[in-house]
């Protein structure tokens, strides 16, 4: 019998963009729904979604990764996703994306990495980018 989808928690700590956490809400319930039956089973029984600053970001970047950069998403094991929306500020032009589809590809890139998607290889990371792509629609 399949493990029931995660409950989700989100919490909004930065105040420099405004979210519609609404839609984040949404795409990230609907990417549940499509993540095969074995990924959800390696998903914690709660989810958390935090949006931080970049000062809180950098910290939390040099504590648990070694470099002082804001990062674009940090995922712990226990369920916690860690989005820096200042850092998808910068990079959504390039990356030819909405400000709110960048932090959504963070948001599914955090959860692709608990459900056990790894981008350490070429043929990993290309995995994981399809599945962002497919998941943000």
């Amino acid at each position: 019998m399949p493990k029931p989808k995660p409950i989700l928690h989100w919490s909004n700590r930065q105040r420099r963009y405004r979210l519609r956490l609404a839609f984040f809400r949404q795409k990230v319930e609907r990417a549940l729904e499509r993540l095969p039956p074995e990924r959800i089973d390696r998903l914690p029984p709660s989810l958390e979604f935090v949006f931080v600053g970049a000062s809180e970001s950098s910290r939390l970047h040099l504590r648990f990764s070694g470099d002082p950069a804001p990062a674009d998403v940090l995922a712990f094991h226990h369920g916690e996703i860690i989005v820096c929306p200042n850092v998808a500020a910068h990079n959504h032009r390039l990356h030819r994306l909405t400000l709110q589809n960048e932090i959504l590809t963070y948001l599914l890139h955090g959860l692709l990495h608990l459900a056990g998607y790894r981008d350490t290889t070429r043929k990993g990371a290309s995995t994981m980018r399809r599945l962002q792509t497919r998941l943000r629609k």
